[in-house]
């Protein structure tokens, strides 16, 4: 499914490279996954070292277990063969999809330090650096497309995407005690928007479960979100005060399916 950033033609795995059949060739990092950012792209980063370290210790505390075994559960009954993971982070849920229901996944992320994380040891997931705008995938080769708390853009994702798209977003009340301690006016997160051009959701439903948290899982929880960079200080310092802290996650999971002409 991957394709050439330059001449979009498909590329072939070795072992320590990708290459196409115009001779174009992209090495594996270490850890495995494989670097396809070209031109300006090639300056872009995601994620910072510190974020990926604070979502892969929070997510590997099991915190957000629920999400992760009901986005298995959900992709086996929809009886999908391949997936992509648009903005797949350090790969927790890419990572226990692959391995729970031996599919076809590729992972798509624009920081070096998530795939990194993502790809050491995992090498049943393919992991490319690359821009989810400017997805290296040809068209209509994954079955579904897969979106976590990341941005996306219709455009391309109905470019590589068959059948499927999976959504999983904030609900208002989504860690709203985190929010009541940072700030003195909490805003709810908006609900979010199934009204998606050329495409019919089949399956809206909530996923909602309290996490009871240690000093160490609530720091991890700020840092891992954009809370730790737009949040006065003096709500930063009354979270980093806290020895534990009972938060409700509070997530939507849409499945979209693809209506063609």
């Amino acid at each position: 499914m991957l394709i050439c950033p330059l001449c979009k033609t498909k590329l072939l795995e070795e072992p320590k490279r990708f290459c196409c059949m115009q001779g174009h060739a992209y090495d594996k990092a270490k850890s495995g996954y494989v670097h396809l950012l070209i031109g300006s792209s090639a300056k872009s980063h995601g994620d910072d070292e510190a974020m990926v370290a604070s979502r892969t210790r929070f997510l590997r505390a099991s915190h957000y277990d629920p999400l992760k075994n009901r986005l298995i559960s959900l992709i086996q009954d929809l009886k999908i063969s391949s997936l992509t993971d648009l903005g797949c982070g350090e790969g927790t849920y890419t990572n226990a999809i692959a391995e729970a229901l031996n599919i076809n996944v590729i992972g798509i992320d624009l920081s070096k330090s998530a795939l990194k994380t993502a790809s050491k040891g995992h090498p049943s997931v393919t992991y490319a650096l690359a821009n989810i705008t400017k997805a290296p995938i040809a068209d209509h080769s994954t079955q579904a497309v897969l979106s976590v708390f990341s941005p996306i853009d219709l455009k391309e994702v109905r470019r590589i995407g068959q059948e499927f798209l999976i959504l999983v977003r904030p609900l208002p009340k989504h860690l709203h005690a985190l929010k009541a301690v940072l700030y003195d006016n909490v805003i709810d997160n908006p609900l979010p928007d199934t009204d998606l051009p050329q495409m019919t959701c089949i399956l809206r439903e909530e996923l909602s479960f309290t996490m009871d948290l240690d000093q160490q899982s609530i720091s991890d929880l700020l840092e891992m979100t954009p809370y730790a960079h737009t949040s006065p200080l003096s709500g930063l310092q009354r979270v980093k005060a806290l020895t534990q802290l009972s938060v409700m996650a509070q997530f939507e999971l849409a499945v979209f399916r693809f209506l063609r002409d």
